[in-house]
């Protein structure tokens, strides 16, 4: 049982098994990848459980077989190889034998049919969606999905498809197929809208956890070539195929919370400023901000606005810039880290601020000519 295959060629491959295989696991048979080689190809499969991939490899199979080694020490060694043919044989105990050029590696396996399997699915349910939406979708939303392990239902990322008449802070078009992403730490919530094909599974809304969300996003980024991408969801998982890579996410099984009922109403306070210029102001203030709490306050009167923050050991600072405000004076407090955050994921050069009073939420959007906004992101205000 053995095959030839292309140093760089394998590489690629296990490169992509880092994220999943070979972290500290109560299951050795974690830490490993399974290799099948058969036909003209060799298939990577890594799993923690949650997250799996599968890659698909051109090899030059001399005897179909399968294999389980630590995917850690593979890559290790892998990495450091000659670009040359690797030749890998199938041992006695499930040990296999890696040659390339003069270097000869023994390494040890375990029973690979002892490696769990990835969920199954039929190809019919797949629809097609652009790689480039789904990246946008996910850059814009992810940022703001919580950390915190004890708030799962909070730790990922809402996919829901609807037909959409009129939505929330008026995103979307009248009866049109939209894809919306939210997410939310409870502090901030990040909102997107976009046209899309029917994605069979998620018209009730599912929750993908946030690290399966960035797995993804980086697989995506190691296949700028391919256009599109096949997704399709089932109760419990979701599959994504990006040209020869396949890779299923557990779902979180919990309710996201009722986020059209904090999408503030009746914030008649806006201030429109210059993405880059606000940007650059938050940066320098904040660096006088308290390291826990990040705040910094926002002192607005008409076409004008005062950004200061303060910290009990080192001092304080303050900094004056025009934009366009012609509402009444107020003085509003907000996290700097998560205002940044918002502004890093805006296209336009311009964006808006609606805001109520100092004790309700900020909304965060693009300024551009396309009416209603399919973009927004909440912030809670602060006490400063």
């Amino acid at each position: 049982m053995n095959f030839d295959i292309d140093k760089r060629e394998f590489l690629k491959g296990l490169s992509l098994m880092q994220s999943v295989a070979g972290r500290k696991t109560t299951l050795p048979i974690l830490s490993h990848i399974l290799m099948q080689w058969e036909k003209n190809f060799l298939y990577l499969t890594g799993t923690d459980l949650e997250t799996g991939i599968r890659e698909e490899l051109s090899a030059t199979i001399l005897q179909e077989g399968k294999a389980s080694v630590s995917g850690k020490k593979l890559y290790e060694i892998v990495r450091e190889l000659p670009d040359e043919t690797i030749h890998i044989q199938k041992k006695e105990n499930h040990w296999i034998t890696l040659q390339c050029g003069k270097s000869i590696f023994n390494i040890a396996g375990l029973d690979p049919d002892e490696f769990p399997s990835l969920p199954g699915y039929q190809d019919e349910y797949f629809s097609k969606i652009s790689t480039h939406l789904m990246r946008e979708m996910i850059e814009k939303t992810v940022y703001a999905a919580s950390n915190e392990e004890s708030r799962y239902h909070l730790n990922g990322v809402l996919f829901i498809q609807k037909k959409q008449d009129s939505g929330p802070s008026g995103t979307g078009q009248g009866g049109q197929e939209i894809l919306r992403m939210v997410a939310t730490d409870g502090h901030r919530l990040s909102l997107i809208d976009r046209e899309s094909p029917t994605i069979r599974g998620i018209e009730k809304g599912i929750i993908m956890p946030k690290k399966g969300v960035l797995e993804i996003k980086k697989i995506m980024g190691d296949r700028d070539g391919e256009e599109e991408m096949e997704i399709y969801f089932d109760q419990t998982h979701g599959f994504f195929k990006m040209g020869k890579s396949l890779m299923v996410i557990r779902l979180i099984d919990g309710e996201f919370p009722e986020y059209e009922q904090v999408i503030p109403k009746g914030n008649d306070k806006k201030l429109v400023m210059e993405k880059e210029k606000i940007y650059g102001c938050l940066r320098r203030v904040s660096t006088m901000a308290s390291e826990r709490v990040e705040g910094v306050k926002f002192s607005l009167r008409k076409n004008s606005v005062e950004l200061s923050s303060y910290h009990q050991d080192f001092g304080d600072a303050k900094e004056e810039f025009e934009l366009v405000y012609e509402g009444a004076p107020i003085e509003i407090g907000f996290n700097a880290r998560y205002l940044m955050e918002a502004l890093n994921v805006i296209d336009t050069g311009e964006i808006v601020i609606e805001l109520k009073d100092e004790g309700n939420p900020g909304i965060i959007k693009p300024l551009s000519s396309i009416e209603p906004s399919n973009q927004f992101c909440i912030i809670m205000p602060m006490r400063i």
